[in-house]
């Protein structure tokens, strides 16, 4: 039977009061069911508050979404199952294939004088079906129409994947037809759980490509994939935080080889910001009509 750690924690992390909402930050990120978008962003929260692996490690976890995971003990082999903070009804982490996020949520940052905020939505490829995916897409245009502008979209994936879900293909159709042409420059690619193709695009790459080469065959629209719009992550030093916080103790090895990925991320991080930096905002306005927003905000909660 599998173990079960868990503890509660909070985060300390408070974004600027007096930030005006035309000098935030705002980025929609988007990508199959189990991509690790909530990694992602539990991994960037202590990214912000420690520079290195071995201070977050003496430091306060920085929680900002409930996560789980398994861990096999190499001496045991026993399954434990570690859980950082709590499911709400925001988050669940107990069903496979369900998508762990449930609802679209804006996490907030201070960067300098400004906020940044991560969009996190439900997953795409839900084992819930095709009603639940399209559902989860309405409330994604939805959500995002209640703020004026996104500075960047993030499409996030794995690297070395066989095959995109038909569902995540039609998705991300479905957003470019939304999109303003002029948004284009504005989306960027991050690649989670890179380390395990040492922090190369794989053999995804082949298919993000024909991807958008046949949305321009049919749209006329030109998507940039280069290594300048290109992004790799793994937060799996996040989870080495989890571990340490439960009194799991990895050998020497294996703190080297999860330093190296910390300082890795951190770089692609600060890349990731000078890349967004560099490019103006887009009104959402242009990605969906006033009306067609207002009958979507009317039709579909939000939290």
């Amino acid at each position: 039977m599998a173990m079960r750690y868990q503890r509660q924690q909070k985060n300390s992390i408070k974004a600027n009061r007096y930030c005006p909402p035309d000098r935030e930050i705002s980025i929609l990120l988007l990508g199959q069911t189990g991509v690790g978008k909530s990694t992602f962003i539990n991994a960037f929260a202590n990214y912000i508050v420690n520079d290195t692996l071995e201070e977050a490690v003496n430091d306060e976890i920085q929680v900002i979404i409930p996560s789980s995971f398994s861990y096999t003990d190499p001496d045991t082999f026993e399954e434990k199952q570690i859980a950082i903070g709590f499911e709400d009804e925001y988050e669940t982490f107990s069903t496979k294939g369900q998508s762990s996020t449930q609802q679209c949520r804006s996490f907030v940052f201070p960067i300098g004088n400004r906020n940044l905020r991560l969009i996190d939505t439900p997953g795409i490829g839900d084992t819930r079906g095709i009603e639940q995916d399209s559902k989860n897409f309405q409330e994604i245009l939805a959500y995002i129409a209640q703020y004026e502008h996104l500075n960047a979209v993030f499409i996030m994936v794995r690297p070395n994947e066989e095959r995109l879900n038909i569902l995540f293909r039609f998705s991300i159709n479905e957003l470019l037809r939304h999109l303003n042409i002029d948004i284009k420059d504005n989306i960027m690619f991050v690649f989670t759980n890179a380390r395990s193709s040492f922090y190369m695009p794989g053999s995804t790459k082949k298919l993000l490509e024909a991807l958008f080469n046949k949305h321009r065959l049919e749209y006329n629209v030109e998507i940039s994939f280069s290594r300048d719009n290109t992004f790799l992550f793994d937060s799996e030093s996040f989870r080495y935080l989890a571990l340490c916080k439960n009194n799991i103790q990895l050998d020497e090895n294996q703190t080297k080889s999860y330093t190296r990925s910390w300082d890795h991320s951190v770089k692609e991080y600060a890349r990731l910001m000078k890349r967004i930096n560099a490019h103006s905002l887009h009104a959402v306005s242009n990605i969906l009509s006033l009306n067609e927003a207002e009958q979507l905000i009317r039709k579909l909660p939000r939290p």
